[in-house]
């Protein structure tokens, strides 16, 4: 396969990355791969613009029955994106950017105060009414309508009620219990700590009192702000409930939209309460991804690569929001041809961290989904399909650089042998040898016809010196060819490398079937080769 000096420079420059940066911390190099994969995915967790992510919700709850990780709720993935990332630093010591704050405290408490001030309960519930409002076709009738007739709008605002009506339930136990007994226990515990202040005789034992006073009163902000947030949102249901009620006395026409209307207007009223904590614990994120990289890049260049391609990989999806055009949330950008090609340059430079094929698997499908995102016919929408297909995407890449997952074991039974170009490329690296086999076989075929029927002497003769010839033309050409094995190999390697990329991408359907191959080929990464 003929390759211009571009793509050969650059298979030049990344297999000299692999050798120049050996994995000879392996073990912290994939740590930091993990931190910034898990960087990536608790800001977007947290994010209130942030993506869904999948998963299978529980059943019930019966019995405290345990859920896998897919039936985990969002805010116990939120809750473990973050530990894994307070774990992870401490692994890594650069977990001490703030020496008067522990950051592990600090990233929860801005977390858990977003979370409050968000009510999930209640965005859950708004959600959820939403969706029964906008697709009302969705609900059968099979009695006054008939079946397979779409029910009326007034059946789908009185749905969308009762779902608004059990979360004010849900939501007044988290006020009344929940939130109230935080704010009473931080309460005592000021009172407590007032009182080891006034006991204190002074010096160091005064001093230390008055932190803990302090850190008591920041507690007792935090769970006032909390109660402060769910009850806003319970104010938010009881306003909903109302207005929807209203709208299904007054008429089927108009429940519906109004339902709607009421629904986006509380949804946002949320959206605005939530952008200064937001804004906080962006901040602090921020913060603290500045120091990692600056103590990693100072500690070890491997482990600094690490961070910032799995945090570039994870923020493909974490940090998509794909309404926006242009900016650093867009598609253009996360998988644009500047983060792509950089993407690409760090998994190679960390190849030999992983198996042979992983690198130049990743690079390649990288390279589908910058072909995607500039294929307006491919994207197609991006705020559904697409998006699914990318999260899809996120999660294998996980599998291959964290878990460790062999790329090969994604390609499909017989999928060598229904690859023709794999065929044609052996075919043309030993054609001298098959050419020099078919020749002697066609001859040696043909003497023994003759032997059989009792032909001329002269033209056994012949045709047994032809045979032998060919033959050994044939195995002289091969012994040649044992000493470039490393064709072979390559031959081999080509092979699997374009059918594992191939394996790796899950992008959507393309517009035509030849896009997602081309793509694949203008990786700049290959497999090294032995010599």
């Amino acid at each position: 396969m003929a390759l211009s000096s571009d793509r050969v420079s650059g298979y030049l420059f990344l297999q000299d990355s692999n050798a120049k940066l050996p994995c000879e911390d392996n073990a912290d190099v994939l740590t930091a791969v993990r931190l910034g994969w898990s960087v990536a995915e608790m800001r977007g967790r947290n994010w209130p613009a942030g993506p869904p992510g999948e998963g299978t919700p529980m059943p019930d709850h019966i019995d405290h029955a345990l859920p896998l990780r897919i039936e985990r709720s969002r805010t116990e993935l939120r809750i473990e994106a973050q530990s894994v990332v307070a774990a992870l630093a401490k692994r890594l010591h650069v977990d001490d950017f703030q020496p008067d704050q522990d950051f592990d405290r600090a990233l929860n408490d801005q977390a858990k105060l977003l979370d409050h001030v968000r009510a999930p309960k209640v965005s859950q519930a708004l959600q959820d009414a939403l969706t029964v409002l906008r697709r009302p076709a969705a609900h059968i009738q099979t009695h006054a309508h008939g079946r397979g007739q779409a029910a009326p709008p007034v059946q789908a605002a009185q749905r969308a009620l009762v779902i608004l009506q059990a979360a004010r339930a849900d939501q007044q136990l988290v006020v009344v219990v929940q939130m109230d007994r935080a704010v009473t226990a931080a309460k005592e515990a000021v009172t407590d700590a007032e009182q080891q202040v006034w006991a204190a005789k002074g010096g160091p034992e005064k001093e230390k009192a008055l932190e803990a006073l302090a850190r008591a009163q920041a507690v007792l902000r935090f769970a006032e702000d909390g109660k402060a947030g769910e009850a806003n949102g319970l104010t938010t249901l009881d306003q909903l409930i109302g207005t929807l009620e209203r709208a299904i006395q007054t008429g089927p026409d108009a429940a519906t939209q109004t339902g709607i209307e009421a629904i986006l207007h509380a949804q946002q009223t949320i959206a605005t309460a939530m952008h200064p904590p937001w804004e906080q614990l962006a901040e602090l994120i921020w913060r603290f991804d500045a120091h990692v990289q600056d103590r990693l890049s100072a500690a070890s260049e491997t482990q600094a690569i690490g961070y910032q391609l799995g945090r570039g990989l994870a923020e493909t999806y974490w940090a998509l929001d794909p309404g926006e055009a242009m900016g650093s949330a867009s598609w253009n950008f996360l998988l644009g041809k500047s983060r792509c090609g950089e993407l690409s340059r760090m998994v190679g430079r960390l190849g030999s961290c992983w198996g042979e094929y992983t690198a130049p698997a990743i690079a390649g499908s990288v390279e589908v989904w910058e072909d995607v995102v500039k294929t307006p016919g491919w994207l197609g929408s991006p705020t559904t399909h697409s998006q699914q297909c990318l999260y899809s995407q996120t999660r294998r890449w996980y599998e291959l650089i964290i878990l460790g997952q062999d790329p090969t074991t994604l390609i499909s039974p017989g999928a060598l042998m229904k690859d023709y170009r794999t065929i044609g490329r052996a075919l043309k690296l030993f054609w001298p040898q098959l050419a020099g086999i078919v020749f002697g076989l066609a001859f040696l075929a043909a003497l023994l016809v003759l032997i059989a029927i009792g032909g001329a002497s002269w033209e056994k003769t012949l045709y047994g010196i032809l045979a032998t010839v060919g033959l050994s033309a044939a195995g002289i050409s091969g012994t040649l060819k044992n000493s470039a094995q490393a064709m072979l190999t390559r031959l081999r390697q080509d092979a699997y490398t374009d059918l594992v990329a191939i394996a790796v991408q899950t992008a959507p359907k393309p517009p035509h079937r030849r896009a997602v191959r081309e793509a694949v080929n203008r990786r700049k990464l290959t497999t090294a080769t032995p010599n």
